[in-house]
């Protein structure tokens, strides 16, 4: 892979690229919801969930420069969502305690698929989220 997928030419995808050292973490979040809009529902806050481990986990885990690229796909539609960070350790899965280990698993079940991308010094922690299952609207607990 030379490069991320965002990049592509050919108008099937839309998506945004963030420096995350100067972007607060709810314009994310927001961006998220603008990209899949007008959907709403768990399809969106999983999205919204999945994208908010990564820049944590890359943030709490890695070193700078954070970025972030938000990637619509359109056949198969479906969220890319890439962190790059500089830090040397890998992302796995392992057993959650009390200092965490949950953020990875929530990832590796909302997503159809992650992974990480080594570029040298640098590495891009992707994953991709389908949009074309079942949407369910949010449960209302408010009275």
């Amino acid at each position: 892979m030379s490069g991320p997928l965002w990049a592509l030419p050919g108008g099937e995808e839309q998506g945004q690229d963030f420096d995350l050292e100067t972007t607060a973490q709810w314009q994310i979040r927001d961006a998220v919801r603008t990209l899949l809009a007008p959907d709403t529902g768990v399809l969106v806050e999983d999205a919204v969930l999945v994208v908010d481990e990564m820049v944590a986990n890359a943030v709490e885990h890695g070193s700078a420069p954070w970025r972030c690229r938000l990637a619509l796909h359109a056949a198969p539609p479906r969220l890319r969502v890439e962190v790059d960070d500089s830090g040397a350790g890998e992302p796995h899965l392992r057993t959650p305690d009390l200092h965490g280990g949950r953020g990875l698993i929530v990832i590796d079940r909302l997503a159809s698929s992650w992974g990480v991308l080594r570029y040298g010094r640098f590495k891009t922690v992707w994953a991709e989220l389908p949009l074309d299952r079942p949407n369910v609207p949010p449960i209302n607990t408010a009275p």
